[in-house]
């Protein structure tokens, strides 16, 4: 199978599974209706816009990796030493988040290490902290509050300041 039609292929299956969540959705009780509903609205028109693209970029000059079948070849910089450390440096990165979600809870960790690794990364300390307080707004007002679902509190938290 060509890579355009397994876009093509995707791209449909995700449009009719967005659609059937929508709908069913709808259906549901209030509450319950909330998580599927914004979620499939989101996605539908990001779905259509992908199909779009991928429709309208059809026509265009094609390169050896659109042409192949899925198989691409590994050249020598991604097998360098370099992408090693950029794969550990992610896990590194990921397994911190996963221990602060864990000891601080999700709603303290996540935004922390949001700010922690936008500051390693050099980025603005005014926009470090303004993503990182819209990741714990996010949180606590979408997900705590809008969609009443309780997230994980942080084991040294529960220490701390009790349940």
């Amino acid at each position: 199978m060509s890579l355009t039609v397994s876009r093509t292929v995707l791209g449909l299956s995700l449009l009719a599974l967005f659609t059937y969540t929508l709908l069913a959705g709808l259906d549901m009780p209030f509450r319950a209706s909330m998580l599927p509903v914004l979620a499939s609205s989101l996605a539908l028109p990001l779905t259509l816009i992908a199909i779009f693209f991928e429709w309208k970029t059809d026509n265009t000059v094609k390169t050896q990796a659109d042409d192949s079948s899925g198989d691409l070849a590994v050249s020598a910089s991604e097998v360098s030493a370099d992408a090693f450390r950029r794969v550990r440096y992610f896990f590194v990165w990921f397994t911190g988040l996963i221990a602060c979600a864990h000891l601080l809870g999700f709603l303290v960790g996540l935004p922390l290490m949001v700010l922690i690794y936008l500051l390693a990364q050099k980025e603005p300390l005014k926009l470090s902290i303004f993503l990182s307080s819209m990741i714990l707004v996010i949180l606590y007002g979408g997900f705590q509050k809008g969609l009443v679902l309780p997230l994980p509190e942080g084991v040294l938290t529960m220490m701390l300041f009790g349940a």
